[in-house]
């Protein structure tokens, strides 16, 4: 995570969706999105990229859970109930 200056939602945040994780996953260049917003944009952009660095992947990349950050957020929604 970046800076501890920055708010816990906006460090939970999917940069595609703008909204807290939903099944996040790793790219291979290590950002994090949504599953379905990445799948999303890798349909769209017809492509496999990363949308923060513009890391281009020679084939489609498995994307594996971050079970970390998956609990994190988890705990994060937890707690605004």
């Amino acid at each position: 995570m970046a800076s501890s200056n920055v708010p816990l939602d906006l460090e939970l945040q999917c940069s595609i969706c703008l909204d807290v994780f939903n099944d996040p996953v790793t790219t291979p260049c290590g950002h994090n999105f949504c599953r379905a917003c990445l799948n999303k944009c890798w349909k769209t952009n017809r492509g496999s990229f990363c949308p923060i660095c513009n890391e281009k992947f020679s084939k489609r990349p498995h994307l594996k859970i971050n079970t970390t950050l998956r609990e994190v957020v988890q705990h994060f929604k937890e707690k605004l109930e």
